[in-house]
């Protein structure tokens, strides 16, 4: 750490060059000369006009850029707190130097190294109580006190963070709980997070919050974490004269899972899930669909990307906001919120709020809940107590989330004489150089988000104003102070934060001018007889983009826009999907896997654009039957399409990189399944029932080549390529010279496909007659000679439109199908050697081959 003068001596010599004169620094359309300083914290612009002091711990990424067209050698810098700036030296030296100055000056590998450990106030701040802002003895008495409930206790079980080293010292618990029935619960709650007091409402009722329960596949349960539970649940309920608890008068206790229900389900594979509801009594549980990091984190940057971006009018594309999806997501958490306060509020009834370890969509959902059920925690001191709570003491990963410990791969330096060099970097970086940004995410800015809806909202309710949030982002990545560096309070209390560091609240109550108050602010509405009792009720409908954290202004991000359907930017845009979460669902609803609006796990929509997933309205082959003594199994096939398409876009939200593996391991288990059906004559359009369904199907651009060769990963194909020959075979009348026969006996045919026959003949008594094929496209090939009607058994019908039955010999017209090209992306390969055999067996050469749909379970 820097605290001694060599250690700052140190520091000074990393850089390179401390000073850098008649630099150009390009901020939006804005140009500017000035000089540049380094010093062992900042980087600093100054110029007469613009002064800009970036700290090292905010720096997001750099990337040192090719020379342009005027001879310059420009560093793009891109910031946490939405900063973008280029810096364009006249010479490559200076570029490079300041380059990996601000390189070693901003990628730490300790905690101690961090800006905090060395920053000295000057002069000191008029306050210097923010580390005593949050005492839980002090914070728990007063909810005590307000509600007149003697059924809680404080256990002193984690003293020493041996219990759970992630949750805070002290913890709060029914009154008839023991340490020992905790001991045996934690066992059963993910990294032994169990469910803990967080707030009690006047009205006794409370929100307690915990990680996932370790269920597993075996549905493993705990009788203690259920009786604990039950403790919690029966807290507020009357008891009889008896003393024993009557149940129904807080009949609608709450288990809230964060998380969208595929999320929860996939966690059981690892040992974990969600809660079994019947074995937990007086109570329902909600998913609120809130998506994990990763989404919210290519959100935000799929949000930065569109700032960046201006449309031919100069403008920010509003159509990029909207696909971000970062309102949708926003709107999520307000509107699990919303559930929360008016399950304590106005049904006087307990929260259990859990995703999966409990400390990043739980504190979410627990603090905004108490922002709007409580008016102490919309003071200036009251929030400063609500994030040192739920923020800080129960464990939210704040250096990881927020990056402090940065990486040398966000440093980029592109090649002048390597374009090769540029090009793997470029492709390194996509596709391999991600492990170091997986563990950050947005989290705790979307909460800031949603503070800020819901001051717009109610902008009288609130003592702060936006610009105390804004502030607080950005000292969230600053590093200056000692807040928010560590993961939990245990980590606190290891590098003796409290007293090498400054606090952030210092910071801000030192202000004497009223820089963060609200002047709209008026306490009195909360005491108002007859009001809303100081409960304030979000609406997740009416949000907007915080315009002023973007760097923005609100007409830049906000305006109307004629070019979107409703023209206004809102979560719900008519036309381009829903984008706010589904109405919140209980455990006995059927668990939705993608109903998110923006769930398209394998891309198959080939857009990034938010919109409802809709399955496949065709089933691809007709009626299942069999020939013969060949083995035939619809429901294996059925039941592995349902498992490919039900767990794909599960284990894409929770593996990622395991989804390829998956993929294979699902299509070769199909392909297998095709091998062992294909018997003599037998045909894998018989492999499907009626009512299969293909979820999801992705084009195939692979052109006219071997189908096995398209998949590249089984070779099974090659059976299915004399099945779909035989296939063809049997629908051939015997004596067809221009055509390849079976050596194989014909099938009987049944008394329907008999009637069949005749109506066909009936329909179409000349054996010329010809239909076009039902996509609307013209024959790809004609014959010289017409040839006989042919006899097409009922169950051998294949719904499709340019199947190889589709040859150019056939004159008898298929049944009536739908259009594929309407209900299924197009396909440029398929079962190509089998139509290539019967191609080579025609008299007359074919213009182009016949086209078949891509392999059900192919993953392009």
């Amino acid at each position: 750490m820097y605290r001694t003068a060599a250690d700052k001596v140190d520091a000074m010599d990393l850089i390179k060059v401390a000073k850098v004169l008649s630099i150009q620094l390009e901020k939006g359309r804005q140009s500017y000369i000035g000089n540049l300083h380094l010093t062992a914290h900042h980087l600093i612009f100054d110029h007469p006009e613009l002064e800009i002091w970036i700290s090292y711990p905010t720096i997001h990424s750099v990337e040192k850029g090719l020379p342009t067209v005027s001879d310059t050698w420009p560093l793009n810098i891109r910031c946490y707190d939405f900063v973008f700036i280029t810096l364009n030296f006249q010479n490559e030296k200076d570029a490079s130097d300041v380059y990996e100055s601000m390189q070693k000056l901003t990628c730490v590998n300790s905690v101690e190294r961090l800006y905090a450990f060395s920053f000295q106030p000057s002069p000191p701040f008029d306050t210097t109580d923010g580390w005593q802002i949050y005492d839980p003895l002090v914070e728990y008495k007063r909810m005590f006190d307000k509600s007149q409930s003697d059924q809680w206790r404080i256990s002193d079980i984690n003293q020493s963070f041996s219990f759970s080293p992630t949750y805070p010292q002290v913890l709060v618990v029914p009154e008839t709980i023991s340490d020992t029935v905790l001991t045996h619960a934690a066992k059963h709650r993910s990294k032994a997070r169990i469910p803990v007091l967080s707030y009690l409402h006047w009205n006794k009722a409370s929100i307690t919050r915990s990680s996932q329960p370790m269920v597993g596949l075996k549905q493993n349960r705990s009788i203690q974490d259920e009786r604990l539970i039950e403790c919690i649940f029966a807290t507020n309920a009357p008891q009889s004269a008896s003393g024993h608890t009557i149940y129904g008068s807080t009949a609608t206790n709450l288990i809230i899972d964060a998380r969208p229900t595929a999320n929860a389900m996939v966690n059981t594979a690892v040992g974990a899930g969600t809660e079994n509801i019947e074995n937990y009594k007086n109570c329902k549980k909600i998913y609120s669909g809130i998506d994990n990091i990763h989404v919210m984190r290519d959100s935000l940057n799929k949000l930065v990307e569109a700032l960046q971006e201006h449309d031919t009018k100069g403008a920010i594309s509003k159509a990029s906001l909207q696909r971000s999806g970062w309102l949708k997501h926003v709107a999520a958490v307000m509107e699990g919120g919303l559930m929360i306060v008016k399950n304590i509020h106005i049904s006087s009834s307990h929260v259990l709020v859990h995703c999966s370890d409990g400390w990043d969509r739980t504190a979410q959902l627990t603090s905004l809940a108490q922002i709007c059920l409580d008016p102490y925690y919309r003071t200036m001191r009251g929030f400063q107590v609500l994030v040192e709570k739920e923020w800080c003491s129960f464990g939210f990963k704040f250096m990881d989330r927020c990056g402090h410990l940065s990486n040398d791969r966000n440093f980029v330096a592109l090649s002048a004489t390597n374009a090769a060099a540029n090009t793997f970097v470029n492709v390194q970086n996509k596709l391999y150089n991600n492990k170091h940004i997986r563990e950050t995410s947005p989290v705790f800015q979307q909460f800031l988000d949603c503070v800020f809806q819901v001051m717009q909202q109610n902008p009288t309710r609130f003592q702060f104003n936006e610009y105390f949030l804004t502030r607080l982002h950005y000292h969230v990545y600053s590093c200056q102070f000692g807040n928010f560096l560590f993961n939990c309070e245990r980590e606190r209390r290891h590098y003796q934060a409290s007293t090498k560091c400054s606090s952030v609240w210092d910071f801000f109550n030192s202000d004497k001018k009223g820089l963060y108050l609200s002047h709209d602010y008026d306490p009195s509405i909360d005491k108002t007889r007859g009001g809303d009792g100081g409960v304030l009720f979000p609406d997740s409908k009416s949000v907007k983009y915080w315009s002023k954290l973007f760097g923005k202004t609100d007409a830049e991000l906000n305006a109307i826009d004629d070019n979107l359907p409703t023209g206004r930017m809102t979560p719900e845009t008519p036309g381009s999907g829903s984008n706010y979460p589904d109405p919140l669902r209980t455990s006995d609803d059927e668990p939705p896997v993608q109903q998110r609006s923006d769930y398209d796990p394998l891309n198959v929509g080939g857009s990034s654009s938010s919109s409802y997933t809709t399955t496949r309205p065709l089933s691809l082959v007709g009626t299942s039957s069999t020939r013969g003594n060949a083995p035939s199994s619809p429901s294996l096939g059925a039941d592995v399409e349902n498992l490919a398409s039900k767990l794909q876009p599960a284990f894409s939200g929770a593996f990622g990189g395991v989804m390829d593996s998956f993929n294979r391991l699902t299509m070769n288990m199909r392909d297998s399944w095709y091998a062992s059906t294909a018997g003599p004559g037998s045909s894998p359009g018989n492999s499907f029932d009626d009512g299969s369904q293909i979820k999801d199907v992705r084009s195939s651009s692979a052109g006219p080549q071997h189908r096995s060769a398209t998949l590249g990963r089984s070779n099974s194909n090659r059976q299915r390529a004399a099945v779909d020959k035989e296939m063809m075979s049997i629908s051939s009348l015997p004596g067809g010279g221009h055509h390849a026969h079976s050596a194989s006996s014909s099938p009987k045919h049944s008394l329907t496909d008999l009637t069949l026959q005749h109506e066909i003949y009936k329909s179409h008594p000349r054996s010329g007659a010809k239909s076009p094929p039902p996509n609307g496209s013209s024959s790809p090939s004609t014959l010289s000679s017409p040839s006989p009607i042919r006899v097409v058994p009922k169950a051998n019908i294949i719904a499709h439109a340019d199947s190889p039955l589709n040859d150019a010999g056939r004159s008898t017209p298929r049944v009536s199908t739908p259009d594929l090209t309407t209900a299924l992306p197009t396909s440029k390969s398929a079962d190509v050697d089998a139509t290539e055999q019967a191609i080579t067996e025609q008299p007359e050469t074919i213009s182009e081959p016949a086209k078949d749909l891509p392999h059900p379970l192919y993953v392009g």
